[in-house]
């Protein structure tokens, strides 16, 4: 069995590429994309921390349509 280390941010793009994975592939993928996923979300140090307060982007301007007029 050979052993590979893997940055907290690794570890989470790899999931990420699973998760892209099974949208692609469908059931055909998802039993292995989920129990590499399991064996890769384990994490002995405890869990995640969250954010708190999210930051959400701001609403983008829509260009004013022309108004259609009833005749």
């Amino acid at each position: 069995m050979k052993s590979i280390e893997f940055s907290q941010n690794e570890l989470s793009v790899t999931i990420q590429l699973l998760d892209i994975a099974v949208k692609a592939g469908g059931l055909n993928v998802a039993q292995a994309a989920a129990t590499l996923a399991s064996k890769l979300s384990v994490d002995p140090a405890g869990p995640q921390e969250v954010e708190d307060s999210p930051i959400f982007a701001e609403p983008a301007e829509l260009e004013e349509a022309p108004e259609e007029s009833s005749d």
